[in-house]
């Protein structure tokens, strides 16, 4: 039978000699079985937690003329296209290679810009480019795991954003992107993220990632850990809980729930890597050499005397 998050507060209770009927225990204990649900969680990139989605990446868009003042930060378009998906975008003028943040879309020939044209005149139908620096994932990704494109048979290497910034620095072209860097999160606290070369195609990026585990709420709830492997969470929650009724320093049962709590994320970590592939190759004598790895003993227990 699996082990609902109902069960899991009824066997803590029950090991710890608590009430759930007082609702400040029964808060407690909920709040003990989830603190160690996170603990596991954050142990390992465990296959249950993960999962996967489709991000499309967004060509740029250079169709039309511009107009825009110094210092000001109202762009007027001539046959523009500006939609509300440009909003967080980033404009480039061909006066100059800055770019500046759209923060508002108003129609398709007029949006906003965050801080003012830099140039020292105006300029007047002058060509531009609007690029999508940043892709925002779903609200149930915690951590990018691996970036992947069919089309190209590009798997994008994630580097770190210093690396990236480097990359940027000797060219700005677009074409297959074949790196990516997680970069803090969107205007909706997502994880985002940019890919280099800026895409000329609009192509799906197979995303692989770590899900953000959330609490259990309801006594319906189940964790996502396999149900074998739920005990680690009871133990976890009752070291917790043994911590919380310890009287005196001589009590040491929540440090041997501790012990049992580790003993068992080693045991999940250890079934989480195995694969199918995997079996180990027992060698016959010959190939292996002459009794070479095998350690001398007295000469009453070494049988090749």
């Amino acid at each position: 039978m699996a082990l609902t998050f109902a069960n899991m507060q009824s066997e803590v209770a029950n090991q710890l000699r608590l009430d759930l009927n007082d609702a400040n225990i029964l808060t407690l204990v909920k709040r003990w079985i989830n603190l160690t649900i996170q603990e596991a969680h954050s142990r390992s990139d465990w296959w249950w937690d993960q999962d996967r989605e489709i991000v499309q990446t967004v060509i740029d868009k250079t169709a039309g003329t511009v107009d825009v003042s110094a210092s000001g930060t109202t762009v007027t378009g001539t046959s523009t296209d500006f939609a509300s998906a440009d909003v967080g975008k980033y404009i480039q003028f061909s006066s100059s290679d800055d770019w500046y943040k759209i923060t508002a879309v108003a129609s398709s020939t007029s949006l906003t810009i965050e801080s003012g044209y830099l140039g020292t005149s105006a300029l007047d139908d002058g060509t531009y480019t609007i690029r999508k620096f940043y892709y925002g994932c779903s609200s149930n990704v915690e951590k990018v795991l691996s970036v992947t494109q069919a089309v190209t048979k590009q798997k994008l290497k994630l580097v770190h954003f210093k690396d990236f910034d480097h990359s940027l620095l000797f060219q700005d072209g677009t074409g297959d992107a074949f790196l990516m860097a997680v970069w803090g999160r969107d205007s909706s606290g997502n994880v985002q993220f940019a890919v280099y070369p800026y895409p000329d195609a609009a192509l799906n990026l197979e995303l692989k990632f770590k899900k953000i585990q959330a609490d259990l709420s309801d006594d319906s709830d189940e964790p996502r850990i396999p149900n074998n492997w739920r005990w680690v969470i009871l133990s976890g929650a009752m070291k917790r809980g043994l911590e919380y009724v310890r009287t005196d320093h001589t009590d040491r049962r929540a440090e041997g729930k501790a012990a049992e709590f580790e003993g068992g994320i080693r045991a999940m970590q250890g079934d989480a890597n195995q694969t199918d592939d995997y079996h180990p190759v027992i060698q016959s004598r010959e190939t292996r050499g002459a009794f070479s790895d095998i350690p001398m003993l007295p000469p009453q227990y070494d049988w090749r005397q």
